[in-house]
């Protein structure tokens, strides 16, 4: 560990011993009140879960109960009643049973008979059902399950939620009936993470859960088992009507009331049925919970100082990883200036705006002589046709890309031949800067003549091969038989290192499979194959070269394979600047315009399908508006990371098509799988939760529109796939935004967001 490392985990460490000092003199100074009071707490919060659950679960009953007296206004037909019902309770043990009444208390109709229900005929009950009205939910008084006239041991205990149903006209037909199991609500009050015993008792003091089963349900076994002759210590402190803690010297309790029929019913309420929770627990519990609670505070204080130590350490070396990436940062941010290849920037109007050293190491010209003037001043125009000026300007303002060889004039008047390379780069709709990168190449067009004269003089061949190019041989099964000391300068091995090894260790993780099969498919067939690859060196960092690669023949029998290629890393480098949006480090629109039609023509090679989608972020001129263009920008990044998470095939695409505007294109996919990822994707930049008061949407948040086409490659171009998807996402702007719009070959579907129900709907 070295010096700054150590200081940095001498004042970390510090830090912690010193907290620990401070939080554990005030913590364990208090303990037994604190630790009273967290017990006391977490009981009052255990309780109050419970009751939160079951009302949960009775709003979901009542949910139930409305509904089916909704179907059943909707058709009588007992077949298509039942099939709906009996879907609806398949999963929900608590529903034991589900009838109909007549509305003199005859059953009609069943959905579930496990004989727990009779006729309901008696007066006064009937009596009550008669004066509920529409939505009024009926609580039937606590009843056993019985079998054949016997109750059955252990007891069950159950209740009938009662609503009235109506016909078609309105008319008031009869009753439906749900008998619901109290078991597991009874479950949930027994269990407790405090060992704890929490007593139910009906509002006639009778107890349905005691741990001793001979106390419940008094009020049929043994009308003497109240709760106030069963516990009178605890009855003398309460009484009836208390509700709230009390504490004293041997005990703590605490009491809630509630009433389930106010649950399922808004307004008045028919037939109350009240409940009070009592839990007790005795004050030596919880000084045992503290002696235990201490030896665990000596574990957490012994696992506390080795996270200490761990994160000391891990924060020590992660300031010296800090410094070293803003070493790196001001490394990269150095790569324009510090490249070997020249490269120049010019605005709009052609106007220099900047250069870097290698441009005036090569050209001779200062920085101070060249700027605010036109490239014209390296006179090239007299080695070059107007045509050939027209045929680049001609690609940089369809393409946004020119690449070629050129030859300019230094300022000491001697000639020189570079590789120019122009990237044309929007910062906005009607403004662009150009990027030029080049090479000189005229000691390499020296070279490669110096080369062929000795070719032709039979010279020194090997040599200079070995010295100026990037060479490699390889067997038929890719097993590297010689290489050039151009090769391990680039890659980084020596060349005993990289001898009889395979080729693809230098194959870099980002290079798919199907691209090497394309180059060996070709080369098997004796063809030669040319074009670029990228490649990694001994310690990973990447290269790229452009490369040619033929077989190599022993009496018209293929042998091996030897590549010749040379270095374009720093190239590449430049292109891929030049294809990055800055702002969401996607794909930028030159690069939508370059790949659409290449993947399109991939597509219909290999006779697959394919998705392509616009969408756009709503009402975003509004957000800006609100919020400024800092957090517009801020959104835009969000939206682009959200994309990338969600389309993340490594053959997919995502651009930044302009402004607020993203594209999609993915191959080999079908109509639905697309539109699961299309309303996937809507649905997780809604999750984004981003504020956006100005929306007119019902979220008041940040939310995108989709239009999108899944076409056959061999039907559509890509200006009309295109077309057609900015079209659908016009569409779905119209129809409100905040939804998805797909079109395949033959079909047209729309899928939007319902607010009040928050379903899917198909147009």
């Amino acid at each position: 560990m070295n010096k700054k490392i150590s200081y940095t985990f001498f004042k970390t460490f510090t830090l912690f011993i010193i907290i620990f000092l401070l939080v554990s003199t005030a913590y364990i100074k208090n303990l037994n009140d604190i630790y009273s009071k967290e017990t006391t707490n977490s009981i009052e919060s255990e309780l109050d879960l419970k009751i939160a659950n079951i009302q949960n679960n009775f709003e979901i009953l009542k949910k139930d109960t409305l509904y089916i007296s909704y179907i059943y206004k909707l058709n009588k037909n007992k077949y298509i009643l039942k099939d709906e019902i009996s879907s609806l309770i398949a999963l929900k043990e608590s529903y034991l049973e589900v009838y109909f009444l007549k509305n003199n208390g005859k059953k009609f109709l069943e959905i579930n008979d496990n004989n727990l229900s009779k006729d309901i005929q008696e007066k006064k009950y009937l009596n009550d059902l008669k004066k509920l009205e529409r939505g009024d939910i009926y609580v039937s008084p606590i009843k056993l399950l019985k079998d054949k006239e016997k109750i059955i041991n252990p007891a069950k205990p159950y209740i009938e939620i009662i609503t009235p149903v109506y016909d078609k006209y309105d008319v008031q037909d009869g009753f439906v009936v749900i008998d619901y199991s109290l078991n597991d609500i009874l479950i949930t009050f027994s269990n407790s993470k405090f060992d704890l015993e929490t007593l139910i008792i009906n509002k006639n003091n009778y107890i349905l859960n005691s741990q001793n089963s001979k106390y419940n349900f008094g009020f049929i076994f043994n009308k003497d088992m109240t709760f106030n002759n069963i516990h009178k210590d605890i009855y003398k402190e309460i009484g009836e009507y208390f509700e709230g803690t009390l504490k004293n010297d041997n005990y703590y309790i605490n009491v809630k009331k509630t009433n389930i029929t106010s649950w399922l019913n808004e307004n008045k309420q028919p037939n109350p049925f009240e409940l009070r929770f009592i839990t007790r627990i005795n004050n030596n519990i919880i000084d045992k919970k503290i002696d235990e609670y201490l030896n665990t505070i000596a574990w957490i204080v012994f696992l506390y100082f080795l996270v200490a130590l761990f994160i000391s350490f891990i924060f020590a070396e992660y300031k010296r990883t800090e410094k070293e990436n803003k070493s790196r940062l001001k490394i990269s941010n150095n790569v324009f200036e510090n490249s070997h290849d020249g490269i120049i920037i010019t605005n709009k109007e052609n106007k220099v705006l900047q250069v870097n050293k290698s441009f005036t190491k090569i050209t001779g010209y200062s920085e101070k002589e060249i700027l605010h003037k036109t490239p014209k001043i390296l006179k090239s125009t007299g080695y070059h046709t107007k045509q050939f000026y027209k045929n680049m300007w001609d690609s940089l303002n369809n393409e946004n890309y020119w690449e070629g060889e050129i030859t300019n004039i230094k300022k000491n008047g001697t000639p020189y031949t570079e590789e120019l390379t122009i990237s044309r780069i929007y910062t906005d709709e009607d403004e662009f800067y150009h990027i030029a990168s080049f090479v000189d190449i005229t000691e390499a067009k020296r070279n490669k003549k110096t080369i062929e004269d000795k070719l032709e003089e039979n010279k020194t061949y090997l040599e200079i091969i070995n010295d100026y190019l990037i060479t490699v041989k390889v067997d038929i099964n890719g097993k590297i038989l010689d290489v050039s000391d151009a090769f391990c300068r680039i890659c980084g091995y020596a060349k005993e290192e990289v001898i009889g090894q395979n080729h693809n260790i230098f194959r870099h993780p980002d290079t798919t499979k199907e691209f090497y099969l394309n180059i060996w498919d070709d080369i098997y067939s004796g063809k030669t194959w040319e074009g670029e690859i990228k490649n990694m060196m001994k310690n990973k960092e990447v290269y790229y070269v452009h490369a040619k690669i033929s077989p190599m023949y022993n009496n018209k029998t293929i042998t091996g394979y030897a590549s010749v290629a040379v270095d374009i890393t720093d190239k590449k480098r430049i292109e891929e600047m030049s294809i990055t949006d800055e702002l969401t480090q996607t794909y930028n629109r030159r690069y939508f315009n370059m790949t659409i039609e290449k993947e399109i023509l991939r597509a219909k090679r290999d006779n697959k399908t394919m998705g392509f989608a616009i969408l756009d972020i709503d009402f975003f001129k509004q957000y800006n508006d609100t919020y400024g263009h800092n957090k517009g920008d801020k959104a835009l990044i969000e939206t682009a990371n959200c994309i990338k998470y969600t389309v993340s095939r490594a053959s997919d695409y995502i651009f930044r098509l302009g402004g607020e505007e993203f594209g999609i294109l993915v191959t080999d996919i079908n109509e639905k799988n697309f539109t699961l990822l299309l309303e996937k994707l809507r649905t997780n930049v809604e999750d984004l939760h981003i504020e956006h008061t100005n929306s007119t949407l019902l979220n008041k948040e940040l939310t995108i529109s989709i239009g999108g086409i899944v076409f056959d490659s061999n039907n559509l171009t890509a200006e009309k796939a295109y077309k057609r998807a900015d079209k659908f996402l016009y569409e779905a702007k119209e129809n409100g935004r905040n939804k998805v719009v797909i079109q395949t070959d033959d079909s047209h579907i729309s899928h939007k967001i319902n607010s009040q129900r928050n379903n899917y709907c198909i147009l």
